[in-house]
């Protein structure tokens, strides 16, 4: 409840002031109980109920309030007391309009409150039931920019590692602002005289406004998003002067975060030297002014011719002192050509060749003249003989040597090579079957015979008494013998008697 001192007039509060309050000149409220006389005593309730009555009568809603804050208290809900010079009230913000106050109220602090007052009968309570409530004067704006520069510093956009240096000759500059600004034409006389051969993307937006944040964060994006298409390397963000809520546009969290995403380099100058917006501080470089900025972007003309100068004079040094270095080495290759004469040297080698070829046809001169052919077609003669004679002695020695171990010789002593079909050696029983024809090879000839089982062989036929052991039996005397024609004996296969096929 404000306690007011007689003869003093009501603090201002965003309303009038009014007359002391007098609730016997109050109508009644419909459904309020109705006074009582004054000798009848009343319950705590009804005077409880006939306060907060009043009030809602008397003290219109919502009603506007500024103070300072004391005896401030965070309990999911907010407690504390609003105070001037004279009186305090007691005041209550509730969670769900606190959330909703974008700051957090300090003691000390001078606010401007909205609300309702009511009495609270359970605790005999008269207090301002505040819904919505700010920072007094330019104060909101300060409680606002400092919230959003803690939310920014959090996500790491002010760190100076994330930032990058402008182009040092851009081949484009797009400069976002407004057309009408005095802005503009302070970026555009710097540009035209540091450097003509810089151009320029103008990109007009509003400045200032309700509108101008989302304009400047399109723009932003826009130029980042064609910075190639449009040859753009360098990116301004300007304004002129005014006051904080006139640059406020550029301390939008839209902003500032189309600035950290931007693809090229971003330079800022708001303001004058003195305003700082969080468009700056999160930009890649920072100006006081927007003739700074513009001298930042762009190379100085001067400068650049001084720079072509001091390299052409480096180039120049340089070519000189190569052409002077080649012009030595071929001075000196020139001195030890000189030195060497290397037309004494060739006739010299030339003299030499000519000596050494009249020697040579002078030698061959000398064997033709003593070569006798008579006597070389003797030499000739008796060395083919020679040779004749050597080679037939080691022929007939090859040839007593072949005889001596060959197969042929080793048949003629009464052995014999049994062969199957397909010409190999049959070396033990098990290398034919029944059946199979095997031909037996003589020193003289060969027998062919088909392999029988065993027990299978027909009697011996006996020999006569003259027979020797190795004639053939005798003949049928009934019947003449017929003589059988021999084939001639083929040319058999080259074998080894000791195992080895061939």
């Amino acid at each position: 409840m404000v306690k007011r001192r007689p003869g003093k007039p009501a603090p201002s509060g965003g309303t009038e002031a009014r007359p002391t309050f007098d609730p016997s000149k109050m109508a009644a409220q419909p459904g309020a109980p109705a006074p009582a006389a004054s000798d009848v005593p009343i319950s705590i309730t009804r005077l409880a109920a006939l306060i907060d009555g009043a009030l809602r009568a008397g003290v219109p809603a919502p009603v506007r309030v500024r103070g300072e804050v004391s005896g401030f208290n965070d309990r999911t809900h907010w407690w504390f007391n609003l105070k001037d010079e004279d009186a305090v009230v007691s005041c209550v913000m509730f969670a769900s309009a606190a959330k909703r106050a974008g700051f957090v109220p300090e003691n000390g602090q001078e606010v401007v409150a909205r609300g309702r007052i009511e009495h609270y009968a359970k605790q005999g309570k008269t207090q301002l039931y505040i819904d919505k409530m700010e920072p007094a004067g330019a104060g909101a704006l300060e409680m606002r920019f400092r919230a959003l520069c803690e939310e920014i510093r959090s996500l790491g956009w002010f760190d100076v590692e994330r930032k990058r240096p402008p182009a040092w000759f851009p081949r484009r500059v797009a400069v976002v602002t407004s057309r009408t600004g005095a802005a503009l034409q302070d970026v555009l006389d710097t540009m035209r005289k540091r450097c003509p051969g810089v151009g320029v993307v103008l990109v007009d937006v509003m400045v200032q406004g309700a509108h101008a944040a989302p304009q400047i964060a399109a723009a932003i994006r826009r130029v980042s998003d064609e910075h190639e298409r449009l040859g753009v390397d360098t990116m301004i963000v300007t304004r002129g002067g005014g006051s904080m809520e006139d640059l406020w546009a550029f301390n939008e969290r839209v902003v500032a975060e189309a600035i950290v995403r931007s693809a090229v380099p971003v330079v800022a100058a708001i303001g004058h030297e003195t305003d700082t917006t969080i468009a700056e501080l999160v930009a890649d470089e920072r100006c006081a002014t927007p003739t700074q900025a513009a001298m930042r972007c762009t190379p100085d003309r001067t400068a650049l011719a001084q720079q072509v100068d001091q390299h052409a004079r480096r180039l120049r040094a340089a070519l000189r002192s190569g052409v002077n270095a080649r012009r030595a080495r071929l001075e000196r290759a020139s001195a030890r050509l000189s030195r060497s004469r290397p037309e004494a040297v060739y006739a010299a080698r030339r003299e030499r060749v000519a000596r050494l070829r009249t020697l040579l046809r002078d030698a061959l001169h000398e064997r033709a003249r003593a070569f006798d052919a008579d006597r070389a077609q003797e030499r000739l003669d008796r060395a083919l003989r020679d040779a004749r004679g050597r080679a037939a002695s080691r022929l007939d020695a090859a040839a007593r040597t072949l005889d001596m171990v060959g197969p042929v010789n080793v048949l003629r002593r009464g052995y014999s090579v049994t062969l199957r079909a397909d010409g190999r050696a049959v070396r033990a029983p098990g290398d034919v079957r029944q059946g199979d024809a095997i031909e037996t090879r003589l020193a003289t000839g060969s027998l062919r015979s088909i392999v029988a089982p065993p027990g299978s062989l027909p009697p011996e036929t006996p020999r006569g008494p003259d027979a020797s052991p190795g004639s053939p039996p005798a003949s049928n005397p009934a019947r003449p013998a017929r003589r059988r024609k021999r084939k001639p004996p083929t040319e058999p296969p080259t074998m080894d008697l000791f195992g080895d096929d061939r």
